[in-house]
């Protein structure tokens, strides 16, 4: 009871630390008024959180849950092709990360703030997102629509492709021009990985 007890006190602080940041932003955020918004005192922060950086990035893993969440739907989706898989997969972070910061302009500065310790935060759960890109492409084989010999290796390069789409400064913001580009990437990887295929049934007659 206690352990639930001390959860829901975390997502309040949490809670209230994501409304004041999005619309105020990490700089013009303090812990007196995460806590006010809150409603528990300023030394309860503390015993969850070393600094508002420290809740910034717990916001963060938590919103990147959720796109997993999102990602993983779509992994096990029956009525999805392999190519429409890949391109949904890919496409989904980009476009709500820059969908969130059109909406809350001060997200680009949080990013921007925290960017020195983002990547190592998140790394578990990109590790997890590889993985889940990965199994797509095991599918793939599968199916015997895609030949690729490394699917881990395969899965990291394609999100690698798409990571300068991301904020806070991505190559195009412009989010119907970034589903455009993101599709070009995906038909073009997804032909030289149907090349393979076909050069396999070749070989093997």
């Amino acid at each position: 009871m206690a352990r639930v007890a001390k959860q829901n006190v975390r997502e309040k602080i949490l809670e209230a630390a994501e409304r004041r940041l999005w619309h105020y932003g990490i700089k013009k955020t303090t812990i007196d008024e995460i806590a006010a918004d809150a409603g528990v005192g300023k030394g309860t922060v503390y015993l969850y959180f070393d600094s508002k950086e420290d809740i910034s990035l717990a916001i963060f893993v938590g919103y990147k849950l959720g796109v997993l969440g999102e990602q993983e739907k779509i992994v096990a989706s029956a009525d999805l092709d392999t190519e429409t898989k890949i391109h949904d997969f890919l496409l989904f972070p980009v476009v709500t990360a820059q969908t969130k910061c059109q909406l809350y302009p001060e997200a680009v500065e949080i990013i921007t703030v925290l960017k020195p310790h983002l990547a190592e935060h998140l790394r578990p759960y990109v590790d997890r997102e590889i993985g889940l890109l990965e199994k797509i492409l095991i599918e793939g084989n599968e199916r015997g629509v895609l030949v690729v010999e490394d699917p881990a290796s395969t899965a990291r390069s394609l999100k690698l492709m798409t990571m300068g789409f991301m904020p806070p400064f991505p190559c195009i913001n412009d989010p119907i021009e970034t589903q455009h580009e993101i599709q070009a990437i995906v038909r073009l990887t997804v032909r030289g990985m149907r090349c393979n295929a076909s050069q396999v049934g070749t070989e093997a007659k």
